[in-house]
């Protein structure tokens, strides 16, 4: 296999820099920065798997990008995906037609759901062709397989004359069908950003490559053989980076050069290599300047740049061993440091002696209506005019306010000053028009970043703040019935006997399998055997009571309050003995309200854990929840057993969290039928004989 393309390409892994994958004249996978030798990556991978036939002949790779815990090929027009871990070959399918780009951001800092997700989205094109020809396809399970996307008809309709080049996959989106999220991927055609402003790409159908630099999940660098720019939010805002000289024509890399080389290191920095061997360096900061360090005159065409652990550069170039069929790759460093203070003009000194924050990379949630805050000490240089700044990757998504106040004098005497940052959802801060912010109540993840402004690249040791925010559900969040009466503290049951195996009987009269309420449905009785484990001693109730469990939320341990919002029950058994004292007509409802047999209908599987939830809640003409100052309530028959009762919270406003909770009642206080019957039996009797007693007893006086 070789790179399709004249000319050398480093790939590396957004989440370990130092897993890259070589590309050249052949392919070269590495998983500690090329040290020690290495052979060629081929199709064989130790002959577990062999794509290779009579239409795959040749092996020329025009794509390839990390995703999840593999490596996406496009070989040949066809998508492969190479596993890591056991170097098995699988082709990719769903695939309709030749591609040549393959697109993957990766989600590092967590390993949650959600953000695995985002790294298992893959989605491949073919570049060049005009939009309306353009044939785009996604995968949410790492490359495996794929369905046909559907380009956003605003770029087909404003854009048809436009080659695309492009498309970017945004890693704020948590949608599990991404197909429907086409606002979280950017749309890069030969002269225009949909969700930027307009910049050229010198060359009608230049490729351009997309790197997201370590731990700064949403800065993007985009570049291409003759255009370098860089975006802080997505794509949504795009920066020209090219050398601060004065005189400067604008052009960049100028006149019969074009960009060789770019590595982006965790530490905000970048580096370029032109096919001149001019070598520069700088910073992914608003202030978007980047300065020529010096000339690399003895690499060849084939050698690739990138950062080491320390910050330094590292140039690399392939060596091959005629003995062995090896190849190792010579290390030229190049200590930056150094370097910058060789520069002509000399830098200036920093302008700034401290930017601390106790949150940089740390993960941070924020639910619906809650607030985050976090604080970041700034000290700036004496005379200096520089100032920190705060940005979000995606502020559709988080709104902030930040304040920067000062408290006290250091002891160089120094202004110290404290940056305080209030961050919350976009949708419901009021900070923005409505059209603002996203629509969606699935959240996502932007990147709060603290800079300081004007520092440039003088400031060495002085990377950007980050945080990672989570717009979702706290992963300690959920809910919990309260229990202030049980049937163990009033001695109807005890610990013990519920946890021997107890069991008890459900009559095939009151309970339907299919949840649907139906009498007559179930074809036996059901034996239970309760779980003491999963719920506790069981809630006591009294049968004639009108009544309505209380449902607490907490967080990480921590009571936060009684749930004020709509919440809907079952019985997880399917029985249906029981009753609402509220009805559509006594609540007052002005339209047809949602229902337990209309939400089960909907579904090809009845399923009352999935019909009714938060994302399927209706916000008009709902119906009235069980906890609506309406003061709906459960009523029981004259019957004495338990209940297993599922409370599933509904309102979709209130949190991004599943809320949930599955707990025991036992109903206590109802006559068996059968001692009704007698006791009915037994009253008229009395009532009888009393009244001839006291009729007598007036007959006699």
């Amino acid at each position: 296999m070789r790179y399709a393309e004249n000319r050398t390409l480093l790939v590396q892994n957004d989440c370990n820099s130092s897993v890259a994958l070589y590309m050249g004249t052949r392919l070269f996978l590495t998983r500690n920065g090329f040290e020690g030798t290495l052979y060629p990556l081929d199709f064989s991978g130790d002959g577990l798997f062999t794509p290779l036939s009579s239409q795959v002949s040749v092996g020329r790779v025009t794509s390839a990008a990390f995703v999840s815990e593999g490596l996406v090929l496009v070989i040949d027009g066809k998508v492969y995906v190479y596993a890591l871990e056991d170097h098995i070959w699988t082709p990719a399918q769903g695939v309709g037609s030749l591609m040549t780009e393959v697109s993957s951001l990766q989600c590092c800092f967590s390993t949650e759901p959600p953000c695995t997700a985002v790294s298992s989205t893959v989605l491949v094109y073919n570049r060049g062709h005009p939009v309306q020809d353009t044939n785009v396809f996604l995968s949410s399970d790492g490359g495996f397989q794929f369905e046909r996307f559907a380009l956003p008809p605003t770029l087909q309709v404003r854009r048809r004359n436009g080659n695309l080049v492009n498309i970017l996959s945004k890693s704020s989106c948590f949608q599990k069908v991404l197909m429907t999220c086409q606002s979280s991927f950017s749309y890069v055609t030969s002269d225009l950003n949909l969700q930027s402003d307009v910049f050229s790409l010198r060359g009608p159908l230049d490729r351009v490559h997309v790197v997201q630099p370590p731990g700064m999940t949403g800065h993007l660098v985009i570049w291409s053989l003759r255009s370098l720019f860089y975006s802080p939010n997505h794509g949504q805002f795009i920066l020209p980076l090219k050398p601060d000289v004065e005189g400067d024509s604008g052009v960049f890399p100028g006149p019969d050069v074009f960009l060789q080389q770019v590595a982006t290191s965790e530490n905000s920095e970048i580096a370029v290599l032109t096919s001149k061997g001019m070598l520069f360096y700088g910073r992914l900061s608003m202030d978007a300047v980047i300065v020529q360090m010096k000339n690399l005159t003895d690499f060849s065409e084939q050698a690739v740049l990138m950062f080491s652990s320390f910050g330094d550069l590292l140039v690399t170039q392939p060596i091959e061993d005629p003995s062995t069929g090896g190849v190792d790759f010579d290390h030229c460093l190049i200590v930056v440091q150094q370097q910058l203070s060789h520069l002509v003009p000399l830098l200036g000194t920093c302008p700034v002696e401290v930017l601390y924050g106790s949150f940089d990379r740390g993960v941070y949630y924020i639910d619906m209506g809650d607030h985050l805050y976090l604080s970041a000490v700034f000290i700036p240089a004496p005379l200096s005019q520089v100032f920190p700044l705060v940005t979000v990757t995606d502020p559709h998504l988080l709104a902030f306010q930040a304040v920067s106040k000062e408290d006290g004098i250091t002891s160089d005497g120094n202004t110290k000053y404290t940056l305080s940052i209030k961050l919350r959802q976009q949708r419901g801060a009021e900070m923005a028009r409505d059209s603002f912010h996203h629509s969606s109540l699935d959240g996502g993840i932007s990147t709060l970043t603290v800079d300081v402004v004007g520092k440039g690249i003088s400031c060495k040791d002085m990377a950007p703040l980050h945080a990672y925010i989570n717009v979702r559900c706290p992963p300690g969040k959920h809910i919990k019935v309260l229990r202030n009466v049980t049937a163990c503290t009033k001695g109807t049951f005890t610990q013990g006997l519920l946890q021997n195996n107890y069991s008890y009987t459900i009559s095939k009269n009151i309970y339907d399998p299919e949840h649907l309420r139906q009498q007559n449905s179930a074809e036996e009785d059901l034996h239970v055997t309760y779980s003491f484990v999963e719920y506790q001693c069981p809630l006591l109730v009294y049968y004639d009571a009108l009544w309505l469990p209380i449902l607490e939320l907490w967080d990480n341990g921590q009571f936060v309050e009684f749930v004020p919002v709509d919440f809907v029950l079952f019985e997880v058994h399917g029985m249906y003995n029981y009753d609402y004292l509220q009805s559509a007509g006594s609540a007052r409802c002005v339209s047809q309200p949602q229902t337990w047999p209309s939400m089960l209908a909907k579904q090809p599987q009845p399923d009352p854990h999935t019909a009714w939830t938060r994302k399927t809640q209706e916000v008009e003409g709902a119906a009235v929840p069980l906890g609506d100052p309406t003061w709906n309530r459960i009523i029981f028959p004259n019957y004495n057993g338990f209940y297993i009762f599922k409370a599933i919270v509904v309102d979709p406003a209130y949190s991004f969290c599943e809320l949930s909770t599955t707990f025991s009642v036992y109903v206590y206080g109802a006559f068996p039928k059968e001692q009704i019957d007698s006791g009915i039996f037994l009253a008229i009797f009395l009532s009888i004989f009393v009244g001839l007693l006291l009729s007598g007893f007036f007959l006699l006086r």
